[in-house]
């Protein structure tokens, strides 16, 4: 999967947030990845089982940094779409679970990517810039 840069990451704080936006898109791509292989179908649940606990984790991290620099409602707002990302990481767990398929599989990993994309390449990288601007 094709990387983009979010160019924010020139703040020692902020790199372990950027390496942390690289590890899910790595999820995403396991997940993707055994679409294709019948005999690890069920590694798609272990995967994003995985998935959930990492992006939990996350999120807290992620949060706790921007609650040191910028306003409490901006923060909110962002972790809003935080768990809007978590219930569509449990939405699909709970759809391999109930019907294990490469399709299923394929769809819930599709919807992963372009729920992440958005979110990392655009609201992340806005957040991230604030960030850096509200720690000069």
């Amino acid at each position: 999967m094709k990387q983009v840069k979010l160019d924010v990451e020139n703040d020692a704080g902020i790199k372990y947030i950027n390496e942390d936006h690289k590890a899910i898109f790595n999820y995403i791509e396991k997940l993707q990845n055994t679409a294709v292989m019948p005999q690890n179908y069920e590694y798609a649940i272990v995967i994003l089982e995985q998935f959930i606990t990492f992006f939990l984790e996350h999120t807290i991290k992620e949060e706790q940094l921007l609650r040191q620099y910028l306003p409490k409602e901006i923060v909110d707002e962002h972790a809003l779409l935080h768990q809007r990302e978590l219930q569509y990481l449990d939405e699909g767990l709970k759809t391999l679970k109930t019907n294990l398929s490469s399709r299923n599989i394929q769809i819930v990993a599709l919807q992963l990517e372009q729920e992440f994309k958005n979110h990392i390449y655009r609201y992340d990288k806005n957040i991230m810039q604030k960030l850096i601007d509200a720690k000069k």
